[in-house]
């Protein structure tokens, strides 16, 4: 499957244009416009953009370059986090004025400038002249936050998220090590190599574990040593993108297997969803996609619903694999649905939207608009009843009401929010993700917000690392008794005082 259209044009635009808007790059391709673009289109242009009753600041500016021939657009949007991206040439088609590269068509009505931005139900409409927004950083008087209590160093990126039980977290490497750990003090339990990446969470079920590699093996391990107990391959060993400039696809989770009734559920690499006996490991049945199965999976009394990079949620039988519904995305599905009453909530990459579907049938019963930003993190039904999620370029931790999607409070947080939020007490916790070079800035850290307002009571930063592209936290953080778990790409988990 492909990366988000979107994503990698921006991404590779901001990357080849210069940061002053006056000179676009001498080697883009001449495009033949007018000297004279209708209406006066050349400036400065700002005003909202609205999906429903959504809406953002924006502001653009369209700007001839210095060969005095072609004609360069750059977007400022908060809710996105741009702030003069360059999002491609003007061109004229069929006598009317556009962004083809951002799929972007200019309309004029009188003195005011309108259109769609990249998706359809994105309006904007701006007038000449104004202000454009500016980007605002973390506060400089904001507290670090608290020191771990403990630290340890697994010796490869840690991608995934710790699974805990019974005083003892486990986690994988990406150089194929699973770690058990004593959450009391951070120390190993014990280490085995499973000889392939792992980024997935583990899945513990009574005395046992069971996990997925990037050889396309599942594992089911005894809990108290990681004995291998059964193993079944999968296929689709390999083929993982992990993020970067030039990636095709941020391919940098796995599933983790649903245990229930005796049944193991997982997806794989190769599009196929698998139902098999929790103690011998035999094939109950399969269902095929056509995509990856990245997610895991959730489960009711009768179905199983799951998503899948070919754009589709599916709800099957849980006894037989039957199809009972799917729906359409929009774009690459790579989070894990929640059930929330009679609600299956549930984010898309391309089309930037959390969907609330009706778990019956699969029909829409709302949606929120993530402003053109992968919905990368899986929401958390807390006991308040509230969902919490993070998002990716939003850069956003946000609390909703499961029945109707209606946003209580979002806060920014200055770093892709890929995990879950950890929701407890007071506080809600969460990690980020950055990287040097992005088309908006992202910044690594793990933080608290208050559960109530969503105002931001602390956040530690980390640093970039030379090795990798991606710095932070990929994955959740998880509690553990009096800790918060965190788990780094620069392959630290951290304990953090959480009480």
């Amino acid at each position: 499957m492909r990366a988000s259209v979107f994503l990698l044009t921006l991404a590779a635009a901001l990357l080849s244009a210069p940061l002053f808007a006056s000179d676009l790059p001498a080697a883009a391709p001449a495009v033949v416009v007018p000297t004279k673009l209708p209406h006066d289109l050349e400036g400065k242009w700002t005003g909202e953009v609205r999906r429903g009753e959504e809406s953002s600041e924006f502001g653009l500016l369209i700007y001839r370059a210095k060969d005095g021939v072609r004609i360069g657009a750059r977007l400022w949007m908060p809710q996105l986090n741009a702030y003069g991206s360059f999002i491609g040439l003007v061109e004229m088609q069929d006598n009317e004025p556009g962004i083809p590269g951002f799929n972007t068509p200019l309309r004029f009505d009188g003195d005011t400038l309108s259109g769609s931005l990249y998706l359809p139900d994105l309006k904007f409409a701006a007038r000449k002249g104004g202000e454009f927004p500016h980007e605002k950083g973390p506060p400089d008087d904001l507290p670090a936050g608290p020191a771990p209590a403990w630290t340890y160093a697994a010796g490869a990126a840690l991608w995934t998220t710790p699974t805990v039980v019974d005083e003892r977290a486990y986690c994988g490497d990406a150089a194929g090590k699973l770690h058990a750990v004593d959450t009391a003090n951070g120390r190993a339990a014990w280490v085995i190599d499973l000889q392939a990446a792992i980024h997935g969470e583990v899945t513990a079920a009574g005395e046992s574990l069971y996990l997925v590699t990037d050889a396309g093996v599942l594992l089911k391990l005894a809990r108290s040593d990681g004995a291998e107990i059964w193993r079944v391959d999968l296929g689709g060993a390999g083929g993982r993108s992990l993020p970067s400039n030039g990636a095709a696809e941020w391919d940098f989770v796995s599933p983790a297997p649903l245990v229930a009734d005796g049944v193991v559920f997982v997806g794989s690499v190769t599009g196929e969803f698998h139902a098999l006996d929790a103690a011998t490991g035999q094939s109950r049945w399969t269902f095929k996609t056509g995509g990856k199965l990245r997610a895991t999976a959730c489960v009711d009394r009768d179905r199983i619903y799951f998503g899948s990079m070919d754009r589709f949620v599916y709800a099957l039988d849980r006894a037989t694999g039957a199809l009972a519904w799917k729906f359409d995305t929009g774009g690459p599905v790579t989070t894990r649905p929640v059930l929330a009453g009679d609600k299956l909530v549930i984010g898309t990459r391309d089309a930037a939207l959390l969907y609330g579907l009706n778990a019956r049938d699969g029909s829409v019963a709302w949606s929120v608009n993530h402003w053109l930003s992968w919905v990368e993190s899986s929401p958390v039904l807390a006991d308040d009843g509230l969902l919490y999620i993070g998002s990716s370029d939003s850069r956003r931790v946000r609390c909703l009401e499961p029945a109707t999607g209606k946003v209580r409070w979002t806060t920014q947080v200055w770093g892709w929010t890929w995990g879950t939020p950890l929701v407890r007490g007071e506080r809600v916790y969460f990690g980020t993700v950055g990287a040097a070079e992005y088309f908006v800035s992202q910044q690594a850290s793990f933080g608290a917000l208050d559960r109530v307002t969503g105002k931001l009571l602390w956040r530690t930063s980390l640093p970039l690392l030379d090795h990798s592209y991606a710095a932070g936290v990929a994955g959740s953080l998880v509690a553990a008794g009096p800790f918060a778990l965190v788990a780094g790409i620069d392959g630290v988990l951290r304990a953090l005082p959480a009480d």
